[in-house]
């Protein structure tokens, strides 16, 4: 067997065994057929990439969600997630002094939930290349939507590991230049352009493909040579004259349990339900330990703190913080109250903990995936936080306005980039953006992203593309401060080493003299 991910390709199967039991997909039995006779029938091949999407939803399910969310100047690791419990697994990449290794199996679950369905997008969508689709079939869409999950997973892996394999058919599964991997992205995004006009919840359509093109042509390195803002506000303006989306009157209609509320916005969504089996169980993760404490998983704020707000993140710009008076945004996104039906809890249920002065179960906490149909008063008899489940927006319409913002500021148009992230912001009930220069602009945008898109995944990435990763993190991140106050910070921690799973098992990882080709710092 070639070497391609073999403990990835091994996931695949289980991911796509439990994710077809779990989405319901009525399905044929289809061993029996060949890859060939399966994309030839239309049905049967859109049954297979129905299948691939329920694996990559796998990535936004428990923790698989906040490992992506912590290491940041946004989010952090609780403090008993830092401390005491996993300073060798996910609290690792708060604290980066060291912790971080190529045996961390967090860092190995991450990369195995995303190359098996790397892999398993690049065979469907080869298969349905041999089957030579007509332009504008529905087998030229399937291969727009497969090469949209394919260039979004592999924008993530080189966003978490730099220099990754791609999936091109070439058979050459060893890591590439960014600049292989970044035109591959780019192309990739170019085919999600011809999916369909619309398509089902979920789905990816035209505009998710020419809102990840955006963002890749205005995030490659600068180093490779692509990075372009001229063609990337290109991308962004076609979805924003398209007329199909616009913004929710009401922020927090947005993370409502209704998605058809935030329908005119969200442009790519992760479903989920209360089921079991189908929740997305992030609840779970990153609510409240007090609240668990006193009001059992049956408070639908309740958890377990895996991931919190960092001080900045959750203070007001009086407090040197990121919120301005008036934001109603703010209120959506972070719970400070803990109060629930007229008890307010303390701590005194959590002092084996021993934390000293790092308590923060009753700090401010992620409120967007707060799911109140778990709650035991709701009426539904759930009664448990575990099974949360609302949908999570990938792309929003919000993200667009402030991403063409941005490239209009690099391309010397800022006065005009005001006005579109002015629009975001009178939403927000916050005042409008007035003449500032493209420096000024360049810092504040990083605040106003935060504060629209806080806790949807996008911070690390805004970060690193930006360059601001060392910079921030080391100001705000709590755990990380620390390490850069005793000496210990670690600049390579970045991005995440390549398991060490992977390096022995693909010998095509390899440096020219034969040693494992792996991050530097590891």
């Amino acid at each position: 067997m070639k070497t391609r991910y073999i403990s990835a390709i091994i996931l695949a199967g289980a991911l796509l065994t439990a994710t077809s039991c779990t989405d319901q997909l009525d399905q044929t039995n289809e061993t029996a057929l060949s890859e060939k006779q399966v994309y030839e029938n239309m049905a049967t091949a859109e049954k297979n990439v129905l299948n691939i999407y329920s694996s990559w939803k796998e990535n936004y399910r428990d923790e698989r969600c906040w490992l992506t969310l912590i290491g940041t100047d946004e989010i952090q690791a609780g403090a008993l997630t830092a401390l005491k419990e996993q300073t060798t697994t996910s609290a690792a990449w708060d604290w980066n002094c060291g912790y971080l290794n190529a045996e961390n199996p967090k860092v190995q679950e991450m990369w195995n939930y995303r190359w098996p369905v790397i892999a398993k997008a690049a065979d469907a969508i080869n298969a349905l290349e041999a089957t030579h689709p007509a332009a504008g079939s529905k087998g030229e869409q399937l291969i727009a939507e497969l090469s949209f999950i394919r260039g979004f997973l592999t924008l993530q892996s080189t966003m978490l590991w730099g220099r990754v394999p791609i999936e091109d058919g070439s058979g050459n599964y060893g890591r590439r230049s960014l600049k292989e991997v970044w035109q591959f992205i780019i192309d990739n995004f170019t085919e999600a352009t011809k999916a369909a006009e619309t398509n089902d919840e979920g789905r990816a359509n035209k505009y998710a493909g020419y809102v990840m093109l955006g963002k890749a042509l205005m995030s490659a390195p600068q180093e490779t040579g692509l990075r372009d803002y001229a063609k990337a506000a290109e991308a962004f303006r076609t979805v924003i004259n398209s007329g199909k989306y616009q913004l929710d009157p009401d922020y927090a209609d947005l993370f409502a349990y209704d998605t058809k509320k935030a329908s005119s916005e969200v442009i790519m969504t992760q479903t989920f339900s209360n089921a079991r089996g189908y929740a997305n169980q992030v609840q779970f993760q990153i609510g409240s330990r007090a609240a668990q404490n006193w009001f059992t998983d049956g408070c639908y704020f309740a958890g377990y703190d895996h991931a919190v707000p960092t001080h900045y993140a959750y203070s007001s710009v009086s407090e040197g913080g990121l919120w301005e008076e008036g934001d109603k945004r703010r209120d959506a996104s972070i719970r400070y109250d803990f109060s629930y039906n007229g008890v307010t809890p303390d701590l005194s249920t959590l002092t084996w903990e021993g934390l000293g002065d790092d308590y923060d179960e009753l700090k401010p906490h992620i409120k967007k995936y707060e799911d109140y149909r778990t709650d035991k008063n709701s009426g539904l008899n759930i009664s448990n936080m575990w099974l949360s489940g609302k949908s999570i927006p990938v792309l929003r319409y919000a993200d667009v306005l402030l991403s063409y913002a941005e490239c209009l500021n690099e391309l010397n148009r800022t006065d005009e980039a005001n006005t579109y992230v002015n629009q975001v912001r009178q939403r927000a009930g916050v005042a409008n953006w007035t003449s500032m220069t493209q420096e000024q602009f360049r810092t504040k945008i990083m605040d106003e992203r935060m504060r629209e898109l806080f806790g949807e995944n996008w911070r690390r990435f805004d970060l690193i593309r930006t360059g601001k990763w060392e910079e921030l993190v080391t100001k705000r991140n709590k755990w990380c401060e620390r390490s850069v106050a005793n000496g210990s910070f670690v600049k390579s921690n970045m991005i995440l080493p390549i398991p060490q799973t992977e390096l022995n098992q693909n010998t095509q990882m390899r440096k020219e003299d034969g040693s494992m080709d792996q991050n530097e710092g590891y």
